[in-house]
């Protein structure tokens, strides 16, 4: 198998500005969230254990084997990097992984309220968005928790654990850090509704008409650039 990805220059720059936009947005906290990319079929860059991602620098971003250990034993990577080694371990079009806690999402989590598609972007960016059970984090149990949900869904809430989201493509960092990013805007419109009425879902028949665009838009995605070459 042959990977299509960017250089290991690219990926550190927008590792670092994602850390950057994830702080600036209230996504993560002090030493919150942790993002990781494929550097090659068996390498992967991620960032490392108790930095606070807001102000990274390209330097401090730890280079892994894809069984997570690590190329410079001085330099440790993030204690979730299991919840990231299920993703890749589960989907091979995912080349990038972002972990944040966004606030709306995770309040959801403890109100026992799924994501609901009450708008046309929860559909078309996100599709379905399922909620893992709580599993103590930095072990293999909240890798397990969420593994059963990933082959069905690019995104997955985590209860009091904030979310996840897998990115594709040569941008697959960006794309990750913007499904978070819009995963975090339809939880917080959904929050504000329901103080006032009970949210509902579009209507099913938009749904289908709706999942039927972002098949088709998948579909283009990968014809146009596959990350991997099965030939």
């Amino acid at each position: 198998m042959t990977l299509d990805l960017p250089s290991e220059r690219t990926l550190r720059a927008q590792m670092v500005e994602v850390g950057r936009r994830l702080y600036a947005r209230g996504l993560i906290n002090g030493g919150e969230g942790n993002l990781s990319a494929r550097l090659s079929e068996r390498r992967l860059l991620c960032t490392p254990a108790g930095v606070n991602k807001g102000f990274l620098r390209e330097e401090d971003l730890v280079v892994t084997e894809l069984d997570g250990s690590p190329q410079n034993e001085l330099k440790l990577p993030s204690s979730e990097l299991l919840l990231h080694l299920a993703c890749y371990q589960e989907r091979a079009d995912c080349l990038a992984v972002v972990h944040a806690h966004p606030p709306h999402a995770v309040a959801l989590t403890l109100m026992k309220a799924p994501l609901i598609p009450c708008m046309p972007e929860a559909i078309t960016a996100l599709g379905e968005v399922p909620t893992a059970p709580y599993a103590t984090p930095g072990g293999p149990a909240v890798a397990e928790a969420v593994r059963p949900l990933l082959k069905g869904a690019d995104c997955v809430l985590m209860e009091r654990h904030g979310a996840l989201a897998m990115g594709r493509g040569l941008k697959s960092l960006l794309d990750a850090c913007d499904k978070m990013e819009m995963l975090e805007g339809v939880a917080r419109v959904q929050w504000l509704a329901s103080r006032h009425v009970p949210p509902t879902p579009l209507p099913e028949d938009e749904r289908r008409v709706l999942g039927e665009q972002r098949k088709r838009g998948l579909t283009r995605a990968a014809k146009a650039r596959r990350p991997w070459d099965l030939d």
